[in-house]
């Protein structure tokens, strides 16, 4: 048995099924649920008994609406395939080819202006299994950095931070395999630790969220999925796995990870462990920047039964942890003034997710029902010898945890596509001192949701729905608040033609009470005048493309009213106003030998009606003006060679200067190139270059480079990487 793993650059693989070579020509009656494309396919080559062949590469993260009704193999094929960019192409001997269609749009590629189902219809982003098995990204920087429009502040996993659209995570509904996260632990360090490792696709919708998104979408909804069996094997496969190893000169870090996983009879199962080690990287200048050792430990379970009657049951558990020595505060080096502390202490960053999960969707029908229960828990624990006690031990953790769950059913009427259902969530945040009594904010919420999507004319996408939420939330002192509310959106596309197209959307959310950070949670605090955020969310823009080249460009805006941003001595419920707007636009062009894609965005970013600081926007946003990411690709048909090159550029930024609240944001230039080669099927090596131009330089989204008395963490200086991995 062969394997094949949709991994890396795209290369040819055959796609062989232990299935008779000559295909039947008359028609057969299937039912295939909806689900990836590469187990469809399975699915359809075992009833059919057809072969068929091809770039499994193709295929792979990809989803197919499955296959219901009487149809022949070659129709059956158009059918599954539709959507998806690919063709199936017959063969004199009766079987058929994968292939792209002619003008087929790599996912890589940001603008699609075809009509669609609507399920991504507000999506910015939507990076696939391939997608990001291409990039290879070592950390979430790495995951988003094509993306003008996504900045990641932090220098190392412990302290990275994302913002979309200028909105920080935090006050997005952030989902991995379907299960809530509240990681809001401490604001010195990451709110989602990610491994990006792990990931079959990453999607945000900034702004304007759907309604069965979840609760508390406020700036949007980012999701994240793991990966799954059907992701890693090839039809007619049944079992596999890899080693994977990296080296980085900066800092000489070492990376090993392995996965083994297979599938028998409905059954699969999958298990996957990742490690970084290594000592502190250096700056662009050669210093060492002292704490900044990787110490990353990852891994992922899954189990699951599929069946094309029952649906499909998985069980999964992630896990991720970051365990080393930090600078005191882990998103900066220091301060020149303030009180004196220890230079490092050692931060121990475990976030967990279990996720059981139910849905049968067949893509058609009104009985498509999905249901999902979760547990998420982040722990954080510092640990740090006191300057006046330096033989004491001092340790504070802070747990946040979320049970969730949600049951919801789409509705296929052939005019509109309906999801209802209803959702709840119980949300914790725990911190826990030696000597001291727990201190706990918790919050529960129940909501019900219906969100309508459909296409009129062939022409119009709409997706539009409702949801209603009560909360009830409780503070350090067991005050109880309740409350309740209702959220709303709205979005559409209208294409003139298969070339161009423009949308808008419009949403009103709200978000109940927001938990405070872990860390600075006081059992002293009087619970007054609690009061639940909301936000209200437009975004306009178009699409286009002709003949491989591809324009698309958007005005948005979110403004967060009542967001609460508490301090230890301040109070609870202190509040204030934020407003991030910006425009971003992407220029590109595709071809079979490459891609090159160019995008800006220029985003800013006020609370109170003032401009925002790194300190300020604590959980919401930061500083980041204007932005451009420049990434390319270039291969060779038929070769085992492909190059690839990204760049980051910031330019100056002088809002806060300007105005007498900080000093300016020095621009910088960040170029990152790499090489595949794949000399046999089974074994694939990259060499890469991070930071080519050796800059030094401060990545815009971090924090304290405009305060005179923060020293900012400087990002690591060039480093050369070598990657293998081996497939087996």
């Amino acid at each position: 048995m062969t394997l094949r793993l949709a991994m890396g650059l795209t290369f040819p693989l055959a796609l062989t099924l232990a299935l008779p070579a000559q295909a039947e020509t008359g028609q057969q009656q299937y039912n295939i649920a909806a689900g990836p494309l590469n187990t469809v396919l399975t699915r359809f080559a075992t009833a059919s008994g057809t072969l068929i062949a091809g770039d499994i590469q193709l295929a792979a993260g990809k989803q197919s609406q499955g296959l219901q009704g009487s149809y022949t193999p070659a129709q059956g094929l158009s059918q599954i395939l539709a959507g998806t960019g690919l063709v199936a192409k017959a063969q004199p001997d009766g079987s058929f080819s994968l292939a792209k269609a002619n003008n087929s749009v790599s996912t890589l590629e940001p603008v699609n202006v075809s009509a669609t189902n609507g399920d991504n219809l507000q999506n910015i982003l939507d990076y696939d299994y391939s997608d990001i098995s291409r990039q290879q990204p070592q950390d979430t920087k790495d995951l988003f950095k094509n993306e003008a429009s996504v900045s990641v502040g932090g220098s190392i996993p412990v302290n990275e931070k994302v913002y979309v659209r200028g909105v920080e995570e935090t006050a997005m509904l952030v989902t991995v395999d379907g299960a809530r996260q509240n990681n809001k632990v401490f604001h010195h360090n990451a709110t989602n630790l990610i491994d990006p490792s792990l990931l079959k696709s990453a999607s945000a919708a900034a702004g304007v969220a759907s309604a069965d998104d979840g609760p508390g979408a406020l700036g949007g909804a980012l999701k994240y999925e793991t990966v799954d069996v059907a992701d890693m094997l090839a039809p007619g496969d049944n079992l596999g796995g890899f080693l994977n190893g990296r080296y980085a000169s900066n800092g000489d870090a070492v990376t090993t990870a392995g996965s083994l996983f297979g599938r028998s009879n409905g059954f699969e199962a999958l298990g996957y462990v990742k490690q970084v080690e290594g000592n502190h990287y250096e700056d662009a200048n050669g210093d060492n920047v002292p704490y900044t050792e990787p110490g990353l430990l990852s891994g992922l379970a899954k189990l699951a039964y599929e069946n094309a009657d029952i649906g499909r049951i998985e069980l999964s558990h992630e896990v991720v942890n970051d365990d080393s020595e930090r600078p005191y505060r882990a998103n900066f080096s220091g301060l020149t003034a303030g009180r004196p502390v220890p230079a490092s202490r050692n931060y121990d960053l475990t976030r967990q997710n279990t996720v059981l999960g139910y849905s049968r969707l067949k893509g058609s029908g009104l009985w498509n029902p999905e249901v999902t229960l979760a547990n998420n828990e982040t722990e954080l624990v510092t640990s740090e010898n006191p300057l006046a006690a330096p033989n004491t031990t001092v340790e504070y953790t802070g747990i946040t945890e979320s049970v969730s769950a949600t049951a919801k059913n789409t509705f296929h009427t052939g005019f509109v596509d309906i999801t209802a259902g209803m959702d709840y969530y119980d949300d914790s945040a725990l911190f826990q001192y030696a000597g001291d009594p727990d201190l706990e904010e918790k919050a529960e919420n129940t909501g019900a949701f219906v969100q309508f999507r459909q296409t009129l004319f062939q022409r119009l996408d709409l997706s539009y729905g409702l949801r209603y939420d009560q909360q009830d939330f409780t503070g350090t002192d067991d005050s109880n608040h309740e409350d309740e509310g209702t959220s709303s959106n709205v979005f559409a596309e209208f294409h003139f033609n298969e070339h161009f197209a423009i949308n808008a959307g419009y949403a009103d959310v709200w978000g109940g009470t927001a938990l405070a950070e872990n860390f600075i949670l006081n059992g002293a605090w009087v619970y007054n005048d609690m009061k639940p955020v909301q936000s209200h969310n437009h975004t306009v823009g178009f699409k286009a493309n002709w003949n491989g080249f591809f324009v698309e460009a958007n005005q948005f805006e979110t403004g967060l009213r009542d967001a609460r941003v508490p301090t230890y001595g301040g109070g609870p419920d202190l509040f204030s106003d934020f407003d991030i707007n910006g425009f971003d636009t992407t220029v590109g062009y595709r071809a079979d030998l490459g891609r090159l894609a160019v995008t800006y965005a220029d985003i800013e970013s006020k609370m109170d009606d003032e401009f925002a600081t790194s300190y300020d926007g604590n959980y919401f946003t930061v500083p980041l003006g204007e932005q451009v990411a420049i990434s390319g690709e270039l291969y060779w048909p038929n070769t085992q060679w492909a190059l690839g090159l990204t760049t980051e550029i910031a330019l100056e930024n002088d809002d806060l200067e300007s105005r007498g609240l900080g000093e300016k944001q020095d621009s910088y230039t960040v170029v990152d190139v790499y090489v595949n080669y794949t000399p046999i099927d089974a074994l694939s090596l990259r060499l890469s270059v991070d930071n080519l131009n050796n800059e030094e330089y401060t990545e815009r989204a971090s924090y304290g480079q405009e305060f005179a008395t923060v020293e900012p963490l400087l990002e690591p200086g060039r480093s050369i990487n070598m990657d293998v991995r081996y497939n087996f």
